[in-house]
């Protein structure tokens, strides 16, 4: 990463102020803090804040960790990151609630346990920063974050929250975790389900033909043959080394070998789920249709 102070690159570029401004206008340059900016490169949101993170890291004061959704990009929790959202941070040396473009902070108190270091930054421990998101967090994005705990071994128990803003929120989100489920989509799409009252499938269950052959660990499955399948992005577009053509093709033959058995399986990805009630309705017609797809295994 190729970071300046706003002095050097401005002497790099033998460049004033204005020529600065007009490098950050026109989309040339991003500024990560204040005095702080790097050229424009091809990030995702995620990935910009967390360059935030660390030039903001070379102004912070003793005392002051990293939250929320930026200490969550610490911990590898998968959330999402606006592209306005500024750096989190609480302070625990007093002061009050402050927030401009690049930087929010928060009067925290802290108990030793509350608080880590990860790459040398300071920020809330990994139970404190789940915690912290559920109270605030929608259902959903909530219930991603704890699904994600869990399955990096926290204990649910320790992420109760007895009292305070947002905890019953945040029980019900503890409440539904499964650390069966991987990934952001999978944890999102179940939470849908709860919140449209559509019956809770298992997760990741092994599926076998009449002979005995295994065909598959399906995300979801509601018993009666109907299944379900999220297609997160990065399974078709070559993101864990593979040719994508032959993703798609062994998708084909795994999904027909479940329909040769009878299975219904239901389909969809992040665009489907953000067509409200798009996907509820498509697992609600599988549902009414159970006595009629019944598996032969």
């Amino acid at each position: 990463m190729t970071v300046y102070t706003t002095k050097s690159w401005m002497h790099d570029q033998s460049c004033d102020r204005k020529g600065m401004d007009s490098a950050l206008r026109a989309g040339q340059l991003v500024r990560l803090r204040r005095g702080v900016v790097m050229p424009t490169e091809n990030l995702a949101p995620w990935e910009l804040h967390r360059r935030r993170v660390d030039a903001a890291a070379l102004a912070i004061n003793h005392g002051t960790y990293f939250a929320f959704q930026s200490a969550a990009i610490l911990h590898g929790l998968p959330v999402r990151i606006a592209d306005a959202l500024p750096v989190q941070v609480v302070r625990t040396m007093g002061g009050r609630h402050t927030r401009n473009r690049l930087l929010q902070a928060t009067p925290a108190i802290l108990d030793d346990d509350d608080t880590d270091l990860i790459d040398g930054l300071p920020t809330t421990s990994l139970r404190r920063t789940v915690t912290d998101l559920a109270r605030r967090l929608s259902f959903p994005d909530a219930v991603a974050v704890v699904d994600a705990a869990l399955r990096c071994g926290v204990v649910r128990e320790d992420l109760a929250t007895p009292n305070g803003y947002g905890h019953a929120r945040a029980a019900q989100a503890v409440a539904f975790g499964d650390p069966a489920s991987e990934s952001f989509g999978e944890s999102h799409s179940r939470a849908r389900m709860r919140l449209a009252n559509i019956p809770i499938p298992r997760l990741q269950v092994d599926q076998f033909s009449a002979g005995g052959r295994f065909l598959g660990r399906p995300d979801f499955d509601w018993g009666d043959g109907i299944i379900g399948e999220y297609d997160g992005g990065s399974k078709y577009d070559g993101t864990y080394g593979d040719d994508p053509r032959a993703v798609i093709e062994a998708e084909k033959q795994r999904q027909q070998a479940f329909v040769d058995q009878g299975y219904c399986v239901v389909r969809w990805c992040w665009k489907d789920l953000q067509s409200p009630g798009l996907v509820e309705s498509r697992i609600r017609r599988a549902l009414a249709a159970r006595p009629f797809r019944k598996a032969s295994r």
